[in-house]
């Protein structure tokens, strides 16, 4: 798309930073006072709320791409409350936080100068709600009618000509819209003179400004000079702005919103609802952030206006894409046990079949098994039907590269170079049930994080004879080595000139009790190895993690779970503390800053900085937890993190 063609969308992407920025950046900087005018804004603005339709009932039926914050006010003092917030709030790294945001916008000045408009600028504006959507753009008889600039003389007959046309009729066909939802409150006048500000440059460019009267709005319409850019539409009512990109958009809102339409609205798709309701309905408050997507109908329109349909369209269809009638989520925030909530829903038409085929989640065992270390960063359970979803794969392969293809390359390939056979021997052998994790192994460095992956056997002596007989093919100078009883095969990675930076991997595999361990550092699979045999502790004892998992059951509300997750967050910051506080890290970022204004800035913002004692950071961050359930109307997932005991 030509950069000219991007004006409209960089305007209201600028608006939309507006909310997002206001949201979580502001708390770096508010104090209290502030804190309590946001809330004296928030209930003088009871009736605004009444008045301001929810953006769903302003957008058509058909949007395919929707983003909602609920009230960025109550976002800045939910933020404000979290752990993060509190963090940033504390007096002793409150200098770090405004040397921070101070750097940020700095930054962000270069970008703001273009449009006018500077970072506090920005952060003064969102007041309410504030929502963006995407969805099938309506072209206009005009706009279909309308020649390109210096297209009058042409001969209509002319190979060109032709080729324009069809290119405008594909154009027109999967041309998308998009809608912005602002509600300033107080603070309209500073939105209109930032849209009067960055709407400047569009007029500039030949774009041409038309009002009209709709009941009591202003309806305000920029007209493009010739084909291939968009109209662009606003209005406000009740302190709130609505701008659309894109024939008949706004319009189209406040024909909603003063129901002079009876249209169905994006509240009405029985979709979305759908998928919203698993996503609201298992939380007592409303969420602070919503979103959807209708994959379907979104990358077919992508897919067809590139051209390239013809190929690769037909391949989406047989995948059966059509199948996910919607992607959806929600995020909470606030509470008295936990930090954050969230949500996200997979809506999925029955059956299984296709590219859907391989997903064959089954009910998991949440118990860590015994050879899982305390001291893990991440832990995640699996559960998986390996042998239907093997199955289910092999069938899509065969059916775009001809029948007996996926035994050809898999089941004979594997069975020609390793002489095993995989469903006899490999996938037979499992129990379904997958396991993974990763430990940060000291020193820190960018690569510090190490990992590992098992697969649960059901017969492990089996498991071991295959295991040597494939390195005896792929490997045959690997020789086992003893971790006192237990038996392991490990090499290092890299050359003779490993960076000192990095940590240097060590492959390592082994079968110990009935898991196939594979894993990239020596160390942390002999932590396993002492941690199966009682000489660590295991996860399975830690408090932080017997509260975690209490906490799921409460949130699976009966559902059996295939997937179980569990992250301690304060591990990742400590890894980061301790690079930001070496010398490596400190020489690194002066170099960098010689030739980067961006690693110019924290490299003077370290400089200026005494890093507070880690202490000072961790007593902020509480453990978090992931889960996830099949149902038959899709598959659903959750997260949370628990509030940090200070």
């Amino acid at each position: 798309m030509p950069s000219s063609n991007l004006q409209p969308f960089a305007t209201t992407s600028i608006i939309l930073v507006a909310a997002i920025a206001g949201a979580f950046l502001s708390p770096i900087t508010v104090p209290a006072a502030a804190q309590d005018r946001s809330k004296a804004a928030n209930a003088a603005k009871a009736t605004t709320d009444d008045a301001v339709p929810g953006a769903p009932h302003l957008l058509p039926h058909d949007t395919l791409l929707y983003l909602r914050f609920d009230d960025v006010d109550e976002l800045r003092e939910d933020f404000a409350d979290s752990s993060m917030g509190k963090m940033l709030a504390d007096p002793k790294l409150k200098p770090l936080a405004g040397d921070l945001y101070t750097t940020l916008a700095e930054l962000f000045s270069n970008v703001g100068q273009q449009f006018g408009i500077s970072l506090d600028e920005l952060l003064a504006i969102p007041s309410g709600q504030v929502a963006a959507a995407a969805f099938p753009r309506i072209v206009s008889e005009e706009e279909l009618s309308r020649k390109d600039a210096g297209a009058e003389d042409s001969d209509e007959n002319s190979d060109e000509a032709i080729r324009r046309r069809i290119q405008q009729k594909r154009d027109a066909q999967t041309a998308m819209a998009g809608m912005f939802v602002i509600d300033a409150g107080k603070n309209i006048d500073k939105l209109r003179d930032l849209v009067n500000r960055v709407l400047e440059r569009p007029i500039q460019s030949g774009y041409v400004r038309r009002e009209q009267n709709v009941g009591p709005v202003t309806l305000v319409r920029l007209m493009p000079p010739r084909i291939g850019r968009p109209e662009i539409e606003y209005f406000e009512r009740d302190n709130c702005l609505v701008l659309g990109i894109g024939h008949g958009t706004a319009s189209a809102a406040l024909d909603r919103w003063l129901d002079r339409t009876d249209e169905p609205t994006f509240a009405d798709n029985v979709d979305f609802a759908a998928v919203m309701g698993r996503c609201l309905g298992a939380e007592e408050t409303r969420p602070q952030l919503t979103f959807y997507a209708e994959p379907y109908h979104l990358v077919e329109r992508l897919i067809k206006r590139g051209g390239t349909a013809a190929l690769i369209w037909p391949i989406f269809e047989d995948l059966g894409i059509a199948k996910i009638r919607g992607i959806g989520g929600s995020v909470f925030r606030g509470g008295e046990d936990f930090d954050d909530i969230s949500h996200l829903h997979v809506l999925i038409d029955p059956p299984r079949d296709g590219l859907f085929g391989v997903l064959r989640p089954d009910a998991v065992d949440t118990v860590p098994p015994s050879f899982i270390p305390s001291d893990v960063t991440t832990y995640t359970t699996v559960k998986w039907r390996f042998d239907a979803a093997f199955d289910n794969l092999s069938k899509i392969i065969d059916r775009f590269q001809g029948e007996g293809t996926a035994k050809r390359i898999f089941e004979d390939g594997v069975k020609d170079r390793l002489d095993i056979n995989i469903r006899e021997e490999v996938l037979a052998n499992l129990s379904g049930r997958y396991v993974t994790g990763s430990w940060i192994q000291p020193p820190a460095k960018l690569n510090s994080q190490a990992r590992f992956h098992a697969f649960e056997l059901t017969d492990p002596t089996k498991a071991q004879a295959v295991l040597e007989k494939v390195l005896k093919k792929v490997a045959p100078d690997l020789k086992p080595q003893s971790v006192g009883t237990q038996q392991i095969y490990t090499t290092q990675a890299g050359g003779r000139n490993f960076s000192a930076r990095l940590r240097r991997p060590e492959p390592t595999v082994m079968i110990l009790d009935k898991w196939l361990l594979v894993g990239d550092s020596r160390e942390l699979m002999e932590r396993a190895i002492r941690a199966s045999g009682g000489a660590l502790p295991g996860l399975v004892d830690v408090p932080d993690y017997d509260l975690v998992s209490s906490e799921l059951g409460g949130k699976l509300d009966g559902e059996k779970p295939f997937m179980v997750s569990y992250l301690r967050g304060s591990d990742f910051l400590r890894m980061m503390y301790q690079m930001a506080d070496s010398e490596d890290s400190r020489a690194f970022m002066k170099t960098a800053a010689a030739n980067n204004p961006v690693a110019a800035k924290f490299n003077d913002l370290l400089k200026k900085n005494e890093l507070p004692p880690f202490e000072q950071f961790e007593k902020y961050f509480a453990p978090s937890g992931t889960f996830g359930y099949d149902e038959a109307t899709g598959i659903h997932f959750g997260s949370f993190t628990l509030k940090a005991m200070e």
